[in-house]
């Protein structure tokens, strides 16, 4: 600004990203003899197991984004070499975080700007690249410059087996802090978060039937967050 300088007008760049929600349900029937059976245990662990079941089923979803890099409103993967979010396929080492770091350094706004955005965790498969997570986050004592673990503490490490490939090398992820940068969000219809249940008894057969409906969507909003390595 000038002195005395007028501020003037900006604008908010947008980008688009669209999904709806999806309803997921069951009905569990329970006939009479197994109520009287079962001491009314089926009746109480039923409710229960639905909600273990919705919970597997979001998570489900949700790293469904990850593995199956589905395509942005751009016409691009969400993990495309245009988005600047793919590494070259390595371990989970000093190396590859170095350049993991640097893509995300280099990302830019929809305005064109740097936004600066380093990541926040990285995400893996249980095993071998779990591991090599593990150590390259550890602080450790070392006896030379050469030994420091650069990356020791900069990251939360999450093992997801939902990431264990049905074949070839086991990936790895890095997600920047939501707070900072969209990266996957997820969606409950406006007061029925969580699932809903009800009850009716049965007529034609004596018992008792549980419906569960569960309304849910997930989607990767923004590319720039999230990261993924192919590993070897």
């Amino acid at each position: 600004m000038l002195e005395s300088g007028e501020f003037k007008y900006g604008s908010i760049g947008e980008g688009k990203e669209t999904y709806a929600l999806a309803t997921y349900g069951r009905i569990v029937a329970i006939t009479r003899q197994v109520l009287i059976n079962d001491d009314l245990d089926a009746f109480t662990r039923i409710p229960s197991a639905f909600g273990a079941a919705a919970a597997d089923l979001e998570s489900d979803i949700v790293y469904a984004i990850l593995t199956q890099n589905p395509t942005m409103a751009d016409n691009k993967a969400l993990f495309h070499a245009s988005h600047g979010n793919i590494g070259t396929a390595a371990g989970v080492t000093e190396t590859a975080l170095g350049e993991a770091y640097r893509k995300f350094g280099s990302q830019k706004g929809l305005e064109g700007r740097l936004i600066s955005i380093l990541p926040s965790y990285i995400i893996t498969p249980p095993g071998t690249r779990a591991i090599e997570a593990r150590k390259q986050m550890t602080q450790t004592t070392p006896s030379a410059t050469a030994d420091v673990n650069t990356f020791a503490g900069r990251l939360q490490v999450i093992e997801e087996p939902r990431l264990i490939p049905a074949s070839g090398n086991d990936p790895w992820f890095l997600a920047a802090d939501p707070s900072r940068v969209d990266t996957i969000e997820y969606a409950y219809l406006d007061g029925q978060e969580g699932v809903y249940t009800e009850t009716r008894s049965g007529f034609e057969v004596d018992g008792i039937e549980i419906k569960a409906r569960h309304d849910f969507a997930a989607k990767a909003i923004d590319w720039r967050g999230l990261f993924k390595n192919a590993g070897v």
